[in-house]
């Protein structure tokens, strides 16, 4: 086995005047975001009297420096200092609604309607404000009291997710009121069809009717720097890891990158495959919908949503796409990589949690025929369970165990990478429990397993709505879930090609 283990140097960030760093608060510190940005943020706000002070009171606290004594945890020099845009406490525009209002909504008893109508509440002043306003804004901050959080949830302890037995005796009667038929039909079709969580329905009914400024949704009590589950005020370095996360996701969504790889082949991009299971009478029939995540060697990212299908296998553990679904899915997003290069890839790597059909496969391959130059390589990641590597005499420093970057190359087509491990940089890990490898296996296609490794290591450096040392799993397959969850937050079932930032 020891001649088989190999250590993977972590990999290296760009950032301002072309210089690199292993940790993206090092480099952001000491040279800056690689893409330069100046002037002023204009924000608007929407929230209760309260969240509009809390916004104003984080943002007057995030533009100085809050010092840590940890390495694993850095000081955030302050958000100006940092990313050289000004970011005043007080919006360019601001929306106060009233807190009776909110509470008022909250004690809707039924989950789904509940849900609904919050987010109406919320989305419609965002689109008044486009109808009347003229002033441009560049992101919108919607601060929710604790209330919403607790019960806007699939979760929540009060109602039920299930539409009243009152009303379905209304539209069996075909007593209808204030509304015609057709549309309350169809107006409570969407309400029920809807996800009960307030994140996800903002975020896809935001995405669904095209507003282009991106959403930045806060807890108020966030912006007090205290945690959502205990409710105390965080320590420094907690606010410090607050700070950086925030910063770096704000200026992501602001169409900066805070840094990227270095050392990416150019050509080269990366294909996540989504899929969710729809929350309605079809999941009983093993529907789903199929979407992917493309990052480009840029560091940027475009999500596209697929077809709605049975994608679902028999012990509703894998999904799987057939021929045509595959081809339309993968051939939406090379065109879409080509209007940006002007070329096609020359190399694409999928990744998935599960192996490839020779169905799923063909279509694939059918999605490249215009682009024959193009590579194609399937690589199925999956996360083990049960399989550890343990240190005979752990250092003083390293009480911890393996060092993230450690592989265990199994043949040439597969292997274990530590992508959670002992960080020497940081003098600690970037797990609590015993690290676990993730298992890779190029499923398809042709390629160098060692190659394979060193992309997935580097694509667990991209999560921009993070700003940590690395992640433990690689950004096309991070927020697989989570962008699920919004794919499917709503019925509408036509969806555009949005950029990742979007759904972060």
């Amino acid at each position: 086995m020891n001649n088989k283990l190999k250590f993977f140097p972590e990999p290296k960030l760009a950032f301002r005047y072309g210089q690199s760093a292993e940790d993206s608060r090092d480099g952001l510190t000491l040279f800056g975001p690689f893409e330069e940005a100046t002037g002023r943020i204009k924000v608007g706000v929407i929230g209760t009297k309260d969240g509009i002070y809390n916004y104003s009171s984080f943002v007057n606290r995030i533009n100085k420096p809050i010092f840590t004594q940890s390495l694993g945890r850095p000081s955030f020099p302050g958000f100006s200092s940092v990313f050289g845009l000004e970011w005043p406490d007080s919006p360019t525009f601001s929306i106060e609604i009233d807190e009776n209002e909110i509470e008022k909504l909250v004690n809707v008893k039924n989950l789904k309607e509940r849900t609904y109508q919050i987010v109406s509440f919320y989305l419609g002043k965002i689109k008044k404000y486009l109808v009347e306003e003229d002033k441009s804004i560049d992101i919108w901050y919607v601060i929710v009291p604790m209330s919403v959080y607790l019960n806007c949830r699939p979760k929540s302890k009060s109602g039920k997710a299930t539409i009243s037995k009152q009303r379905i005796e209304i539209f069996q009667s075909g007593q209808l009121s204030l509304f015609d038929e057709e549309d309350e039909i169809e107006h409570y079709n969407e309400m029920y069809e809807s996800a009960s969580d307030f994140h996800d329905q903002l975020k896809a009914r935001a995405i669904f009717e095209k507003i282009q400024t991106p959403i930045q949704i806060m807890l108020e009590d966030t912006l007090l720097f205290k945690s959502k589950v205990y409710g105390k005020e965080y320590n420094d370095d907690m606010k410090a890891h607050l700070a950086w996360t925030h910063s770096s996701s704000l200026y992501y969504k602001l169409g900066y990158l805070p840094w990227k790889l270095t050392g990416v082949r150019e050509g080269v991009c990366y294909v996540g495959l989504v899929f969710k299971k729809i929350q309605s009478e079809l999941s009983k029939k093993g529907f789903a919908c199929s979407a992917a995540q493309m990052f480009l060697d840029s560091g940027d990212g475009v999500v596209f949503r697929g077809n709605i299908g049975p994608w679902m296998s028999k012990d509703e553990k894998t999904y799987h796409l057939n021929k045509e679904s595959a081809r339309d899915l993968l051939k939406i997003a090379v065109e879409s990589y080509k209007d940006k290069h002007g070329s096609y890839p020359r190399e694409m790597f999928i990744h998935g949690r599960a192996s490839f059909t020779n169905e799923e496969w063909e279509g694939f391959t059918e999605a490249l025929k215009d682009s024959p130059g193009t590579k194609l390589v399937g690589v199925k990641i999956i996360e083990t369970d049960g399989f550890r590597i343990f240190k005979d005499n752990p250092s003083e420093k390293n009480v911890y165990g393996v060092m993230r970057g450690l592989s265990l190359i199994v043949d040439e087509k597969s292997g274990y990478l530590w992508t959670k491990g002992y960080i020497p940089k940081t003098e600690t890990t970037n797990h609590l429990e015993v690290a676990r490898p993730l298992r890779i296996t190029i499923d398809r296609g042709d390629s160098d397993i060692e190659i394979v490794m060193q992309d997935i290591l580097c694509l667990t450096k991209l999560n921009y709505n993070a700003c940590i040392y690395g992640d433990g799993l690689p950004v096309t397959l991070r927020f697989s879930d989570q962008i699920g969850n919004i794919l499917t937050a709503i019925p509408a079932v036509n969806w555009p090609a949005k950029s990742f930032k979007y759904y972060i």
